[in-house]
């Protein structure tokens, strides 16, 4: 790829188009300018490139370049540096992948589908089982298992029908009463014209003959993968997943517009597989458990890696926006509230989120709707990781790279860094002293996966130089064990190198910001009280890392007491005055809070007779 210097990068959200021009300067690949507009997949518009041509205008302002010419983009790259090279596009803006899993026994191979599903976006719409069977008010019991399955399946519009069940080297039986449900769906829905669902059977394989022969008159929406669950007490997620990532990818020929962008040296990828790309180049890189984070308008992504395996927790419809009902409807009004340091009804909630569906293209224009923002954050972090930790009991990361409207656009980097620890909550998974924290306030990952397919120089280049050097967010210690409330459970010194330490003592329940700097270097001890703990080192030890392993950051060190999991108080007045204080711990907020607690009614007095 000699031949390519200049490259224009465009992502295509749900929400918002960015474009990244990737150039060449002093022999490196770099970030030259970056542009972002509303996305133009819907109507009025309904052609994504009415959107590329906006902030690509508005890359060429920015750098003195011509990028257009008579609409179109200038290809390829003149001597005088004008126009590009290369188009590579990454998109999100797709339907979330809709998703029937059929298995033979919920605890078991159903289990392990929803694990490999979970790492595409998508929605689950049923899991049939054939061990539902019991449970069922009477009226349903009169009914044959068919069909209460059928009075669920036919209604349904599903993408993917995933079929599994069964140990390697087990009977076959069982699938294939499944596979004959399966048949009568299909059967249905050619009937009624429907489009057909791509039917993915990964169950026992010596069953897949069978299956082939009872699905023939489909073949060409069949398709075999390996057993999901070959032994009880082992999952192999990987080639479900990659068949379900294809399925997914296919919807990108659909985005509107895209002929306006067919030229030569054009890619296209989905974001998620960019994500995935990177992030496991980065575990790699590291030789450590690292964790990516991405918290969109409409998906939530989680993506864990370490050197030898990948996870993942993806929701199609839990988001910032258009996710924002489903999360709602998930958790409730009151919990999401419980994260807001202000009182509001749980009618005003409600109408604050709905409002935000209605209208996802609006930026926060006020502290509320900020931090409106951050709590439907924490709420959808919250609700992944517990799914991450589901299919990976064993999960570690020593390093976090987070993105997302609501953590890129918080007002200071302390109320990003705050959304962070509260929703992903680390703790036991973290295996050593220091967790790093990456805010990617461009979006590069996204940039740098969908870039390494077609330059890896230039992606790794990025990755370096605009990424990791780029927004350092903070490196954070978290302390474990018990205390009560106020009681000392650490002393910590920090190091810096060339300069002076600075000393904490640390109570349970504090969050305690030390500053170092973008640039400066130093190295952190810990004294530990008996039952205290980081990490997985034996609780009471004193601890210390490397000489300059601590990196200068936005907020520099950052030192965790409040416990796992954490605990927020009852009491809403308390509760708010508590969220307040972290927020003044990390700089966020520097005043007490303006918000005035809501009047308590008192009962009405009534008189004898009265």
């Amino acid at each position: 790829m000699s031949t390519v210097r200049a490259v224009l990068v465009v992502e295509i959200g749900s929400v918002t188009t960015r474009v990244s021009l990737i150039d060449q300067v002093d022999g490196e690949s770099r970030l030259i300018g970056q542009a972002e507009t509303l996305t133009s997949c819907e109507l009025p518009y309904q052609n994504i490139f009415f959107a590329i041509q906006e902030a690509t205008a508005q890359i060429a302002d920015l750098t003195s370049r011509q990028l257009l010419h008579d609409g179109r983009l200038l290809m390829p790259q003149t001597i005088a540096g004008d126009g590009i090279d290369a188009v590579v596009v990454v998109a999100s803006a797709l339907e979330p992948l809709r998703v029937v899993v059929a298995a033979i026994a919920a605890d078991v191979s159903a289990r392990s589908a929803l694990h490999a599903v979970q790492g595409v976006p998508g929605v689950v719409l049923a899991v049939i089982t054939l061990d539902d069977t019991l449970g069922h008010p009477p009226a349903v019991e009169d009914r044959s298992w068919l069909e209460r399955q059928l009075e669920t399946l036919l209604p349904l519009s599903p993408d993917v029908i995933v079929v599994t069940g069964g140990v390697e080297g087990g009977a076959t039986d069982s699938v294939i009463r499944l596979v004959q449900l399966v048949n009568l769906v299909l059967a249905f829905k050619q009937t009624t014209g429907e489009p057909l669902p791509t039917i993915v059977y990964a169950g026992n394989t010596a069953a897949q003959a069978q299956v082939q022969v009872a699905l023939a008159e489909y073949k060409n929406n069949v398709l075999m993968v390996a057993n999901v669950r070959p032994e009880l007490e082992r999952e192999v997620l990987a080639p479900l997943r990659r068949a379900l990532l294809a399925r997914y990818a296919r919807q990108l020929t659909d985005l509107p517009g895209l002929n306006a962008l067919t030229v030569e040296h054009t890619t296209l990828h989905t974001v998620v597989e960019a994500q995935y790309l990177m992030t496991r180049f980065w575990a790699e890189r590291q030789r450590q458990p690292v964790l990516y984070v991405d918290v969109g308008a409409t998906t939530t992504t989680l993506i864990a890696a370490a050197p030898d395996q990948v996870h993942a927790a993806i929701h199609g419809v839990r988001g910032t926006a258009y996710g924002a009902a489903h999360v709602l409807s998930e958790i409730g009004p009151a919990a999401l509230a419980r994260w807001l340091p202000f009182a509001m009804t749980e009618q005003e909630l409600t109408e604050r989120v709905l409002n935000r569906v209605l209208r996802p293209q609006t930026i926060p224009a006020t502290r509320e709707e900020c931090y409106l923002d951050l709590a439907l954050t924490r709420a959808v972090l919250t609700l992944g990781m517990a799914a991450l930790r589901d299919e990976a009991p064993t999960l570690e990361y020593s390093y976090v790279i987070a993105s997302g409207g609501a953590l890129i656009h918080a007002p200071h980097p302390g109320m990003a860094l705050l959304a962070l620890l509260d929703g992903l909550q680390p703790a036991n998974e973290l295996p050593g002293l220091l967790l790093h924290v990456h805010l990617d306030t461009f979006g590069l990952m996204s940039v740098c996966g969908g870039l390494a397919t077609l330059h890896p120089e230039a992606a790794l280049s990025v990755f370096d130089h605009d990424l990791l050097l780029n927004t350092p967010l903070a490196t954070c210690i978290v302390l474990q064990g018990s205390g009560r409330p106020g009681e000392l459970v650490a002393e910590v010194e920090l190091i810096a190198v060339g300069g002076d330490t600075e000393y904490a003592q640390v109570c349970s329940g504090d969050l305690v910001r030390l500053p170092l700097p973008i640039g400066r270097y130093a190295q952190v001890k810990v004294k530990l009280t008996p039952g205290v703990r980081v990490g997985r080192d034996v609780s009471g030890e004193p601890v210390a890392s490397d000489p300059a392993e601590v990196p200068g950051s936005l907020l520099g060190l950052i030192i965790d007491a409040r416990g796992r999991p954490l605990s927020l108080p009852e009491d809403g007045a308390e509760r708010r005055r508590l969220l307040w204080s972290w927020l003044r711990a990390l700089d966020a907020e520097r005043s007490d809070s303006p918000y005035p607690e809501p009047e308590i009614a008192l009962p009405e007095h009534r008189g004898v007779g009265g």
